[in-house]
């Protein structure tokens, strides 16, 4: 998340000073895109607040420079043990199915969608409000362990 007072040092590059967003980005060790972002949402609160074309916009910098309103806080995925078994189960069979080209074997979307719609339904006391990058994630440990010490 963006602090308020990078998101000023951003605003006094771009509109003030007219650095580019490259060189905003090289200076403060931020991504273009998040300078974009930052940049966006200053033009749109311009825009929103009816700002003259010739206004001093540094005067203006409380008004058009605000916090971000959202206060994300990420919850761990704690999931259980009978969870993590049955997603190894998963992998391990359909690396078998891999390994011998079935039709049937999936790729790690898939599996996950399987596991989010059928696992649910057999078993209701499974774990499955989880992301897909996390999903992939353990895919991939799993994945690393069966090619060390096979199936």
């Amino acid at each position: 998340m963006i602090t308020l007072k990078i998101k000023k040092e951003i605003f006094t590059l771009w509109f003030i000073k007219r650095y580019k967003k490259r060189e905003i980005s090289r200076n403060l060790n931020i991504s273009r895109g998040t300078v974009d972002k930052v940049i966006k949402e200053c033009q749109h609160r311009i825009r929103a607040l009816n700002l003259p074309f010739n206004t001093d916009l540094l005067s203006h910098i409380d008004d058009i420079v605000i916090a971000s309103s959202i206060n994300r806080k990420r919850k761990p995925y704690k999931l259980t043990s009978e969870t993590l078994s049955v997603i190894e189960e998963m992998v391990i069979h359909n690396e078998k199915l891999v390994s011998v080209a079935s039709e049937d074997a999936k790729n790690t979307k898939e599996l996950f969608e399987y596991f989010q719609k059928k696992q649910k339904k057999e078993k209701p006391n499974l774990v499955t409000d989880f992301s897909i990058d996390y999903f992939y994630k353990l895919v991939r440990e799993i994945k690393v362990k069966i090619h060390e010490n096979g199936i």
